[in-house]
């Protein structure tokens, strides 16, 4: 279970462009995840 102020796990996500983005690439900076589910 994630920990206010714990260091998330590095992890890649496709963008729409098909290119990878992860969450090392903003190490240093204020992120928010948010996960949505999907009901389709």
């Amino acid at each position: 279970m994630a920990v206010v102020g714990q260091a998330a796990p590095d992890f890649t996500l496709p963008t729409f462009d098909g290119s990878e983005y992860g969450l090392r690439n903003l190490q240093g900076k204020g992120v928010l995840l948010v996960f949505l589910r999907y009901l389709g």
